[in-house]
């Protein structure tokens, strides 16, 4: 996923440094040369980004997957219980072994 992420990011930003560019063609620096060049950006990514978009977002539902796959499987094997109950187990095993 980070792979996919920081490709995404890149040229997102790149197309923001783009808009600022040309923008600082026509305009001169204020809050509303910045606020104008993210709208150009974010128009400009929805057109021209849609492919890396789609692989971020299918890097972002693997690896959920992943993760509760990953959980589920603990669930089943018994791994998923906190430390202090499994020490509170192991304490009342100890004290029954005594007696």
């Amino acid at each position: 996923m980070h792979q996919a992420l920081i490709k995404y990011t890149v040229m997102r930003l790149a197309l923001f440094v783009v808009a600022l560019v040309v923008l600082d063609l026509f305009m001169d620096p204020s809050i509303l040369w910045l606020a104008a060049a993210a709208v150009i950006s974010m128009a400009l990514s929805y057109l021209f980004l849609s492919r890396p978009r789609e692989q971020l977002t299918q890097a972002i539902t693997d690896r959920t997957e992943k993760r509760l796959n990953h959980k589920a499987e603990a669930r089943r094997t018994g791994l998923d219980r906190p430390d202090d109950e499994i020490e509170d187990e192991a304490d009342d095993a100890a004290r029954a072994q005594g007696e």
